[in-house]
């Protein structure tokens, strides 16, 4: 009983518990590698709030993220971030955390596919091919053409080159490596917005070790705090400004 306990509650005085939390590699500017750093929005948020966590050494890890979501449902990685709330796409995901940021999804096409009014997702849009990232989960994409890409910057290509009619995002992402290819906005317009998403830390339900609960808690209080004294606001304002 005492060992459990011990697992139970790491920051008994103990040495911390050693845990790695994975998450997408090309996910700019939430998350994303650039010149072998792992760097953006989410990762920011989570390091400080991992590193205000008693009884924990978290290292975050970037993979690509088809690649994350197969070791969690596979119970091989213990967390990851940031997934939207799919309960019923995703049912290996035993628990998501407090939400951590509203992401806004919607459409950013080009100019000429919008000469005509296109005012309801999906059904507007079912004559157009519409990129999307490979394992996003977008609201009503099956019912349509689309094309899947490893990462937002192919699809950002893939958009000016004119081999997609639209792509399916997140609203800053898009516009972020939008800028970031060089791509000539005055060509491209922002179209409907399909859905607003929250992105969370979720836990694998395959992968349950006895501080999985102390775990969640801890982590679900420091975004609160965050949230609330204005350091999640500053850390985007940051990245988009």
């Amino acid at each position: 009983m005492i060992c459990a306990g011990m697992n139970i509650f790491p920051n008994s005085g103990h040495a911390a518990e050693k845990i790695t939390v994975y998450g997408d590699k090309t996910y700019p500017p939430y998350s994303y590698v650039q010149n072998g750093t792992y760097n953006g929005i989410y990762v920011q948020i989570l390091q400080k709030a991992f590193a205000r966590m008693d009884g924990y050494d978290v290292q975050i890890k970037p993979l690509p993220w088809k690649r994350v979501l197969l070791g969690i449902e596979k119970g091989h990685y213990f967390a990851f971030f940031p997934p939207y709330y799919r309960p019923k796409l995703r049912p290996w995901i035993d628990t998501y955390s407090v939400p951590i940021l509203e992401e806004g999804y919607g459409l950013f096409c080009r100019k000429e596919v919008l000469t005509k009014p296109r005012q309801n997702w999906p059904e507007d849009y079912k004559d157009l091919q519409i990129g999307t990232n490979l394992g996003f989960a977008v609201p009503g994409i099956d019912k349509i053409k689309f094309q899947k890409a490893a990462s937002t910057i192919q699809n950002a290509k893939k958009l000016m080159q004119g081999r997609i009619d639209c792509y399916a995002s997140n609203n800053i992402s898009s516009l972020y490596m939008l800028n970031k290819v060089g791509a000539d906005l005055s060509k491209l317009k922002k179209s409907i917005q399909i859905s607003t998403e929250h992105g969370y830390l979720g836990f694998s339900g395959n992968n349950n070790p006895p501080y999985k609960q102390d775990f969640i808690r801890q982590f679900n209080d420091k975004i609160l705090e965050m949230q609330k004294n204005g350091e999640i606001d500053a850390i985007v304002n940051e990245f988009i400004h």
